[in-house]
């Protein structure tokens, strides 16, 4: 989405390779840009969340405590809608941003669109949001951030992130960075498939390092933004957040199925948390492991051992952080557990449940690695990623030591 004025509006440029060369004209569904800002984060402890903004939409109508409301139609992208605050309503715990077929301001269709601008932003953090998506041709739903400088820079220079695009029926989330690379607008993102018509968690988790996109926690693409690279500076700056349905568009086309309408965008929540280091596990936290052989470690989906030879990290290896009691922590992927199999055999990830051997002491060593002991007391070790992974080294070596989230 381009935003060409300070309250965001939308829009798409010819897209540009991070190398600054033109390759098209339309944003592709796919990934785009330069592999390289792929890297992910460079946090080496653990990390959690506090959260410091929320709305929950539990009121009678829009909090414009927390939201302006934008009125008339945005100028860019082709759209056609005229935004308008009645197209807002709270109703049942959930924003709902309704698309209709009504003229207005010279436009066909009217709808709504909401910012934080002057009122909340946020530099860094886990920014999320459970929303309901319309499943109809010619919409353009989205939750997405611009910079708080569009208005003294201008966009691309502000930078801006697309938590969640989603155009006409299809299945497809797209997640976006865009901002000046130094010659002009370049942009880096991926999609992912899931079931838009229903309720799910869209989130970015961004610091100093990475922005990184998720879906109910499971994450899917990750842009570099470490020491400013490929001149990234924008993102090292705060912003405000967006909500809006497009009607129409240069993304979505202009076939718009007019006997679907009315039809909503539902958000139940937007919530924003702080980032908080700390040297304990990140409980409630969907994590990667990677062992000193640069490799990721692999729930193998629970069909054989698990292994630590994976060059980049997918559903297969991410796991969420679970408490187990008495300081323990259990490892989750893929709905299966992590076991240490007492270090009798080497460890999986296919228990429904967990007890003795699915629970481990996190330790976070002096270097910023974490290592993971068994309840026999033993280690788990990556093995160097030669042979499958273990439990049965009684002390913390190079392959017993592995970083989070990298």
């Amino acid at each position: 989405m381009k935003k060409k004025i300070f309250h965001g509006l939308t829009g798409i440029c010819a897209m540009l390779a991070l190398i600054l060369c033109s390759i098209g004209c339309k944003k592709n569904l796919g990934r785009q840009g330069d592999p390289a800002t792929a890297a992910s984060t460079t946090m080496s402890r653990a990390a959690t969340f506090q959260q410091v903004w929320a709305d929950e939409f539990n009121g009678s109508s829009v909090n414009t405590s927390n939201w302006n409301l934008d009125n008339g139609n945005p100028g860019v992208n082709n759209e056609k809608e005229f935004y308008q605050s009645a197209n807002a309503t709270v109703m049942s715990g959930n924003l709902v941003i309704t698309a209709r077929q009504q003229s207005m301001g010279g436009q066909p269709y009217t709808s709504a669109k909401l910012n934080t601008s002057g009122k909340f932003s946020i530099q860094y953090g886990r920014i999320e949001a459970r929303i309901k998506l319309p499943m109809v041709q010619g919409t353009w739903p989205a939750f997405w951030m611009l910079g708080t400088n569009i208005g003294s820079v201008g966009w691309p220079q502000c930078g801006e992130i697309d938590i969640m695009e989603h155009v006409n029926t299809t299945n497809t989330i797209l997640g976006t960075m865009h901002w000046n690379g130094g010659s002009g607008h370049v942009q880096y993102g991926s999609s992912i498939n899931t079931t838009p018509g229903d309720f799910h968690i869209y989130a970015v988790e961004w610091d100093n390092s990475s922005i990184k996109w998720f879906v109910d926690n499971n994450l899917y693409v990750t842009g570099n933004i470490a020491n400013n690279i490929n001149n990234t500076g924008a993102f090292h700056l705060p912003f405000y957040i967006i909500l809006n349905l497009a009607v129409g568009g240069d993304l979505p086309g202009q076939t718009i199925n007019n006997t679907a309408l009315p039809t909503t965008m539902q958000v139940d929540y937007v919530r924003v948390y702080k980032l908080v280091n700390t040297t304990g596990p990140p409980i409630g936290q969907t994590i990667t492991l990677k062992g000193s052989n640069n490799m990721y470690v692999s729930g193998e989906n629970g069909t054989q051992a698990m292994t630590c030879s994976r060059p980049t990290a997918q559903a297969w290896e991410q796991f969420l952080v679970v408490d187990a009691g008495n300081g323990k922590v259990a490892l989750q992927s893929m709905s299966k557990y992590v076991s240490s199999e007492n270090g009798v055999n080497s460890i999986t990830c296919n228990r429904p449940s967990f007890s003795g051997w699915e629970s481990f002491n996190w330790i976070s060593n002096a270097d910023g690695t974490i290592s993971l002991q068994g309840n026999n007391g033993q280690y788990v070790s990556s093995e160097n990623g030669v042979q499958a992974m273990t439990c049965n080294r009684p002390t913390i070596g190079g392959w017993e030591e592995f970083r989070v989230n990298q």
